[in-house]
């Protein structure tokens, strides 16, 4: 078993001494429910509720249900928990609690959060609530029923408000006998009116949704809510406008206490929040309660009325400072406040801190909008943790109004006749007057009202008195109302310009003193600016410009003008730089608007030279010019070159004829006239000619032609003419055809037909290159060509090839040996195709390339070998043939897996083996076999033998019976 150390024990035993026997928690302290506005129709609501650590473990759910006057009932389900619980306990460090350890001393709270988003569909004065089963057990309460709590919203008559909330957290712990205040801090944030009332704690008897909830009051009987609404010996006072509750507890336990805030505006009660939270007196306790007293020589900026309020002003520095003091001079004292919130911008400052007494100082300038109550909420609080080791605070509530300024919404300027609502703010009663110089009083619709309507008929300065603090000296305030005349504006009458041409508009303006003038075009398309009275405008088209001046920038008072501006689009000419042949007429090309003025120059030609488009019969080439012109634009010119080309008188020549293959310059040409540079000449067809388009081209006798000269100018003044070619066909001889020769071979070629001489290339391995029958006799493979010329000296050409084929070629070793049981398979090497043998004895076939030769004398064979081509070659190999076999040892061998992997004896041909031994350097045998196919492969029993010299005996017998015998060292290696 744990033991407790004795000064935890005896603490452990004094605070449940402290605490009245019947207090039993289940886990429900309190909480309040609070809402703030989204947006449209949309409210969050949040639920901070406070569990009692002691009780049942956890908290929720907790449903939110909502109703409205008309009745009608809704749910929006179970609200979600945010976060974590946080422990909102008092108690000193080092003193555990019941929500740190079920075992600890001292009743410990955490603080839950709880939230619902809601779309109202309709705007009413809305009641939700939430509730949860068994309430801590009070002194002021029946036992434990259940736990309920509501607020109430108007959205019909206050639409996107929110409820104040509290920032002070509960759950307050006081000793008994002892005079206690506590104020919950509640802040509004919309600023609006707030009001105090004590109500009975409730319980809810309809465990679901709907529009009668059954909220029943627990309050015992024997307690009242004016002055005891828990055990206090009728010493309890709230203040309906602080929220400061001020007591003197009288009985030791938790009492539970439901405090309504509601919200007011302009006098309208739009919404309330409850929060319901227990209190715990404590008994035999002797902590001392600290005070607060504000020390009045210090206040400056503000005045203090009646019932005890600083009256500040709106824009003006306030200072005081306060005294919180404790009659035990062991107290810490710790100073906070919600300053920060109620304040923004003020500061405290504190001096004497953890002390029994702490003097702090507020300074603070609120701005325009920080007006109306400000309730200071300061806490004090003893850190020094006497017994029975809680930190003990109280609340105080210094209250402020700070008074608006007065003033006029706002310096308007409307046009003669109109009239503008004033409206005056800062007050609740206002006194209109006029200052000279203006329209009268009587232009008001009232004098002693918060907005009046004036229908002033020239400027006129209004002023307004008002109820508020005359010590902040900011309870009047002036309005001008400025009467604007609309402007005189003529823009002109509508006009003409030109494209690309600039015209500058103007609305003659005459200001009037003190005005100003907002002008504006429509469209601004064109215009170099649209906002001045003379803009520039270089329009592309027409265009209808519509003008508005507003004076002052009063749109109501605005003076409207229109201009048309039409655009003469000038004109285009089409006709570009032409040519033209002589004689003929060119009609110009030019669309463009026929008020211009147009001129032609030169008027060489022309048939009107003030015609948009006229025709023109030149009689030489010019510049052509035209000038298009209208008042008050720029001129336009165009210009194109007219080009006068002649026609062309053309001669080809005589007719010719030629010998095929020869050329001729096509040279008796002519063209007229000849001055003229930029002729284009054409032959047609042109195949035979190196270039068609020359004067003079040069003409290739293939075939016969008749060709068509034609010389055109670029505008196509042309002449043709014709010259004929005849020419004599090539093909008057005949050759011989080609053919084959093998080296060393002869041929003779003839030529036939009406050639009367010949010539041959080339020149070598020719019997006579101008024979019409030579002998030719090449090395290589030749092409043989020849002219021949017949009686008119035209020329043809024949060629002849001679192909040499390669030499042929036979490949055999002068000799060979065969032993006896053998044959030799003859392999002749080179290009033959056909083969033939001589002598046939011996041989397995006499015209194969490989005949098997097994003479049983040696023998001389003769091959005649033939190419594929018939060229011939002659070869012969000598077969010799021995009478006796031959075996043999080597003298070294590397076993393993090449191809000397094993020692064995070679032989040529038949032979027995009788034995073949192997013995080491000790004379063990290693190896003995009689097979000729077998040997020795290093090792003896499986075991590898090292390297070295070994000896071995070989015996073998031929098919003669003669024997053969031999002994020897072999070496092997590794």
């Amino acid at each position: 078993m744990k033991k407790l150390s004795l000064p935890y024990l005896l603490t452990a035993l004094l605070f449940a001494f402290l605490l009245p026997a019947t207090v039993k928690a289940t886990h429900c302290a309190g909480g309040e429910l609070t809402y703030a506005w989204l947006h449209d129709s949309t409210y969050q609501f949040t639920l901070h509720f406070y569990r009692d650590c002691s009780g049942s473990p956890g908290a929720g759910p907790f449903p939110l249900c909502y109703y409205n006057a008309q009745g009608q009932s809704f749910s929006a389900g179970n609200m979600a928990q945010v976060g974590q619980p946080v422990e909102v306990s008092t108690s000193c460090p080092g003193y555990s609690t019941t929500c740190s350890t079920p075992a600890g001393v001292y009743p410990g709270y955490q603080e839950y959060i709880y939230t619902a988003t809601v779309i109202l569909p309709s705007k009413s004065q809305w009641t939700f609530y939430t509730y949860l089963g068994n309430r801590n057990t009070s002194i002021n309460t029946t036992n434990q029923p259940y736990f309920y709590i509501d607020c109430m919203l108007d959205n019909l008559n206050a639409q996107g408000q929110s409820s104040p909330y509290f920032s002070v957290r509960p759950v307050p712990y006081m000793c008994i006998n002892q005079p206690y205040s506590y104020n919950n801090g509640a802040i509004d944030p919309n600023n609006d009116s707030l009001a105090y009332e004590m109500i009975a704690p409730r319980e809810i008897l309809n465990i679901s949704c709907n529009s009668n909830p059954g909220a029943n009051s627990i309050l015992l009987a024997n307690f009242n809510l004016t002055n005891n609404p828990f055990p206090t010996g009728n010493t309890f006072v709230l203040s309906p406008t602080l929220g400061q509750m001020s007591f003197t507890p009288s009985q030791a336990g938790a009492s539970t206490v439901t405090i309504k805030v509601k919200k007011y505006r302009n006098g309208l009660l739009i919404g309330t929040v409850l929060r319901d939270i227990q209190l715990v007196v404590l008994g035999n306790c002797n902590a001392v309660q600290p005070t607060l007293s504000t020390i009045s020589s210090t206040v400056t900026g503000a005045i203090t009325d009646t019932l005890g309020r600083l009256l500040g002003c709106a824009g003006q520095p306030l200072h005081f400072c306060f005294d919180s003091k404790s009659s035990d001079t062991s107290a810490r004292l710790v100073v906070s406040s919600n300053n920060a919130v109620i304040a923004p911008g003020s500061t405290l400052t504190y001096n004497n801190t953890y002390a029994d007494s702490v003097n702090t100082c507020f300074d603070w300038t609120p701005g325009i909008l920080d007006t109306g109550v400000r309730n200071l909420i300061v806490t004090v609080k003893d850190s020094a943790c006497h017994n029975p080791g809680l930190l003990m605070q109280q609340a105080f509530v210094i209250p402020i109004y700070i008074a608006p300024i007065t003033q006029i919404l706002k310096d308007t300027t409307i046009c003669p006749y109109d009239s503008v609502k004033l409206t005056a703010v800062g007050g609740s009663s206002f006194t209109w007057t006029v200052l000279p110089g203006g329209s009268s009083l009587s232009t008001l619709s009232c004098t002693n009202c918060k907005s009046p309507v004036a229908r002033p008929t020239m400027t006129t300065q209004y002023v307004v008195t008002s109820n508020n603090l005359s010590y902040c000296n900011r309870n009047k305030d002036t309005v001008t109302i400025t009467v604007v005349t609309p402007a005189n504006i003529s823009a002109g009458p509508d006009t003409t310009t030109c494209i690309n041409n600039s015209l500058q508009l103007n609305i003659n303006l005459v200001p009037s003193p003190g005005t100003t003038y907002n002008v504006k075009w429509t469209p601004s398309t064109y215009l170099d600016n649209d906002s001045i009275p003379n803009p520039v405008t270089t329009p592309k088209n027409d265009m209808v410009y519509y003008v508005k001046v507003a004076p002052n920038g009063l749109s109501a008072c605005a003076s409207y003008d229109t201009i048309s501006v039409r655009v003469l689009q000038g004109y285009k000419l089409y006709t570009p730089d032409t040519a033209i042949c002589a004689g003929s007429t060119l009609n110009v090309n030019l669309l463009g608007d026929n008020r211009y003025n147009y001129n032609w120059t030169p008027n060489n030609g022309v048939s009107s030279t003030t015609d948009m488009a006229p025709s023109i019969t030149p009689d030489t080439s010019h510049l052509y010019t035209v000038t298009a012109s209208y008042p008050g634009c720029r001129d336009s010119v165009s210009k194109f070159f007219l080009d006068l080309q002649p026609i062309p008188t053309v001669y080809a020549g005589p007719d010719q004829t030629l010998c095929y293959g020869d050329t001729m310059t096509l040279r008796w040409t002519t063209v007229s006239p000849s001055s003229y540079p930029n002729y284009i000449y054409d032959w047609n067809p042109g195949g035979a000619l190196n270039d068609p388009a020359k004067m003079f081209p040069l003409f290739t006798a293939y075939a016969d032609a008749t060709l068509t000269f034609t010389a055109s100018t670029p505008a196509g003044c042309k002449a043709s003419d014709d010259i004929k070619l005849t020419v004599k066909r090539p093909k008057f001889m005949t050759v011989s055809a080609d053919t084959l020769l093998c080296p060393g071979d002869t041929a003779q070629l003839h030529v036939t037909g009406d050639a009367v001489s010949v010539i041959w290339n080339p020149k070598s391995y020719i019997s006579n290159d101008t024979s019409f029958d030579p002998t030719v006799y090449p090395t290589a493979t030749t092409d043989y060509t020849v002219v021949g010329r017949d009686k008119d000296n035209c020329a043809d050409t024949l060629d002849v090839n001679v192909t040499v084929k390669p030499m042929a070629v036979i490949n055999l070793p002068d000799s060979t040996t065969i032993f006896p049981g053998e044959s030799y398979q003859m392999d002749p090497g080179g290009n033959c195709l056909y083969f033939s043998w001589f002598p046939p004895l011996g041989l397995s076939a006499t015209n194969i390339p490989n005949p098997l030769a097994l003479p049983s004398v040696n023998t001389r064979y003769f091959v005649k070998g033939t190419t594929e081509y018939g060229c011939i070659v002659n070869d012969s190999i000598d077969v010799f043939v021995s009478p006796e076999s031959f075996i043999d040892v080597p003298n070294a061998f590397a076993p393993g897996t090449g191809p000397n992997n094993k020692i064995m004896p070679v032989h040529r041909g038949n032979v027995t083996l009788k034995s073949f031994i192997i013995y080491n350097r000790w004379g063990s045998k290693m190896f003995e076999t009689n097979r000729l196919d077998d040997g020795w492969d290093g090792r003896f029993n499986g075991q590898t033998q090292p390297m070295g010299v070994y000896v071995y005996m070989v015996e073998a017998v031929t098919p003669t019976g003669k024997r053969f015998y031999k002994q020897g060292n072999i070496t092997l290696l590794r």
